[in-house]
C-alpha cells in the first residue's frame, strides 16, 4: 500500500498540470482587463487557449491562435485591414467580427 502511495505522489509531482506560479501565490499584478486577462510587463496572461503562455502583443497572441487552428481551436482571421472574424469550427456558430481596437481592449493589450 505504501508503494502505491509513493508511486502516486511521484506521478502527481511530475504532472504538467500544475497551477502557474502566479496562481499559486494568489498574487495578480496589474489590473484585470475584460476577459479575465492579467497584464504585466512580461505580457498578458490568462488568455483563452493561450496554454499558460503570456503575450506581449496582440499580434503574437493572434499568431499563436492561428497555429492552434490546426487542432480546430477558434482563432481570429483578418478579413480586411484592422477587422477580424472569429473562426470557429462549430456548425451554426454565429458570425462575430471585431476591430483591432476591440480585440486589444477585450484581451487587455495596451499596444
Amino acid at each position: 500500500m505504501l508503494l502505491h502511495a509513493l508511486l502516486f505522489a511521484s506521478m502527481v509531482a511530475d504532472s504538467p498540470f500544475r497551477p502557474l506560479p502566479e496562481q499559486q501565490s494568489g498574487k495578480e499584478s496589474g489590473s484585470a482587463p475584460t476577459g479575465g486577462a492579467t497584464g504585466t510587463e512580461e505580457g498578458v496572461a490568462s488568455l483563452p487557449f493561450a496554454q499558460g503562455r503570456r503575450f506581449a502583443t496582440l499580434d503574437s497572441y493572434l499568431a499563436h491562435l492561428k497555429t492552434q487552428s490546426a487542432i480546430d481551436l477558434p482563432w481570429w482571421r483578418e478579413i480586411s485591414p484592422g477587422v477580424y472574424e472569429h473562426v470557429r469550427h462549430m456548425p451554426g456558430a454565429p458570425r462575430e467580427t471585431a476591430t483591432r481596437e476591440e480585440l486589444m481592449k477585450r484581451f487587455g493589450f495596451a499596444r
